[in-house]
């Protein structure tokens, strides 16, 4: 299967996922799910978990692993030994610098380097003599384990230290020190395919990320710390993904201290597609976890996302966000945020935007655990999850505890609308303000029930209908549309509330 039709079945796949909620069609489409539609009809249909639309299985269904290169091994060491009497590369006299081995490499080799600081640039690009590896004999250039060798920038700066153009080369168990330098840790670029950097420590850049993809296919990132990636009074961040980029695989990796986002997804001159983004930490970051701009096919997939923003590290990012866990903006189209956590920031998830380009389609959010979040820089934030614009936004099966402001803000940014919403099975947790749901006009076809709502005190407003009322209210003026009436009242240490209890709590209209 060629790669353009691998994309097409995805975006048709992540297409199913609005379909299955009887929302609307992928691209503009238009609305079908009548807003008084009876509080069971095709309950089990909208309720029903979604598996992600794939995983890194994709990435070895059609790449090799570094285990496929099993070809001789070609020796680097700054220390010798050198017996000029064995071949230059062996064990015995290897080669004294990194370019020299990658210039001799071929199809199915492993370049065995030996610890010690290497002062030089690794281009693995046709200009600089490395030769591409193949789909059955990948090119291997391997730390030794016991002691991570050091890769250094030289006397001149570079774009990159480590940069990645030709296809099937794998970059695994190293330490690359950008040593404050205006350089990328790692570049993959233009030709590259079925490349991928594992188990390496990448730090100490000043230019605008860390790992960064640009025009790249097949990219594994994998179970690297990445860190300390800065550029004065803007953005670095710790994974960058640009341009006419397809299926990058960002699995296991610990992203923290960089003064942009730990993860960002945009377009340059075309839009990347095709993204997994899995069992991360991403945190203390200047600005957001995930940031998700004008990007197609994403899955966000058991992150562990915390602790924004960094001001103590980064201060002039102070008022460049609103610290939120995952943003999604734009255009963005088909992404899936799944059995992720997400805590102390300024917003757990946030949907669309105020901008004319901002309207995100089918955007799934499931199972998520999203507490302690707090209202950053007195700005009214403090939103557990909060849609703003955007179509075909599914919300099922999440737990939200401890969030400043309210645990779900729904469609209540006029004159932003949200059609297609659908909020099924979320449980809220100890918070004042359970949900602030947007006026009839900016929901078309929302549709919400099952939901639970736990704490000793907790509130809900409905713009022009509900003023910070009792849950028995909240039923009330949603009854006549079919909202939310199965769901749960809980409070600790008394039965749940029947639906002739009364909180006591009043209602004013308007907001």
């Amino acid at each position: 299967m060629t790669k353009h039709r691998l994309g097409r079945r995805l975006t048709h796949l992540a297409c199913l996922l609005s379909l299955w909620a009887g929302a609307m069609a992928c691209g503009e489409g238009h609305l079908e799910a009548p807003e008084a539609a009876a509080p069971v009809d095709g309950l089990e249909t909208r309720t029903a978990r979604q598996n992600p639309a794939f995983t890194e299985d994709l990435f070895y269904d059609n790449c090799p692993a570094a285990s496929a290169a099993q070809g001789p091994t070609l020796y680097v060491s700054k220390n010798g030994p050198r017996d000029p009497s064995k071949p230059l590369g062996s064990d015995l006299n290897p080669y004294s610098t990194i370019m020299a081995a990658v210039k001799a490499a071929r199809p199915g080799n492993i370049i065995l380097v030996r610890q010690g600081d290497y002062n030089e640039q690794v281009a693995i690009t046709a200009p600089k003599g490395a030769r591409p590896g193949t789909a059955t004999a990948p090119i291997v250039l391997r730390g030794e384990q016991a002691g991570r060798p050091r890769i250094l920038p030289a006397a001149t700066n570079v774009g990159s230290l480590v940069q990645v153009s030709q296809p099937y080369w794998v970059v695994q168990f190293f330490e690359v020190d950008v040593r404050e330098r205006p350089s990328f840790a790692v570049l993959f670029e233009n030709t590259t395919t079925c490349s991928q950097v594992l188990d390496s420590k990448l730090h100490g850049g000043r230019a605008g990320g860390g790992v960064v993809t640009s025009y790249a296919d097949f990219v594994l990132i994998d179970n690297n710390e990445i860190y300390d990636f800065s550029k004065q009074n803007t953005d670095s961040h710790g994974v960058a993904i640009r341009g006419v980029t397809r299926d990058v695989f960002i699995v296991e990796n610990d992203i923290h201290d960089v003064s942009g986002d730990a993860v960002q997804c945009q377009p340059n001159g075309g839009r990347p597609a095709i993204i997994l983004v899995e069992r991360n930490r991403l945190h203390d970051t200047g600005e957001n976890g995930v940031d998700v701009k004008a990007c197609d096919d994403l899955l966000l997939h058991e992150n562990k996302i915390y602790n924004f923003p960094n001001l103590a590290k980064y201060p002039w990012q102070a008022n460049s966000s609103a610290a939120e866990g995952v943003l999604v903006h734009e255009d963005a189209t088909n992404v899936q945020i799944l059995y992720n956590e997400i805590w102390n920031a300024g917003r757990g998830i946030s949907i669309g935007g105020n901008n004319v380009i901002d309207m995100p389609v089918n955007v799934q959010i499931e199972g998520n655990h999203v507490h302690d979040i707090y209202d950053y820089a007195s700005r009214n934030n403090g939103q557990g999850i909060r849609i703003v614009k955007a179509k075909g936004v599914t919300l099922l099966g999440n737990i939200i505890e401890r969030t400043y402001d309210a645990g779900l803000r729904l469609a209540a940014d006029p004159p932003n609308v949200v059609p297609g919403l659908l909020v099924y099975k979320n449980t809220l947790r100890d918070m004042r303000l359970f949900v602030r749901l947007g006026a009839r006009a900016y929901r078309p076809g929302l549709g919400m029930d099952l939901n639970r709502y736990e704490g000793a005190s907790g509130v809900f407003t409905i713009t022009d209908e509900l003023w910070e009322g009792s849950h028995v209210r909240w039923r009330a003026v949603l009854a006549p549309l079919y909202l939310d009436q199965y769901s749960e009242r809980i409070i600790p240490g008394s039965r749940p509330k029947e639906l002739t209890d009364d909180e006591g709590t009043t209602s004013t209209p308007g907001e």
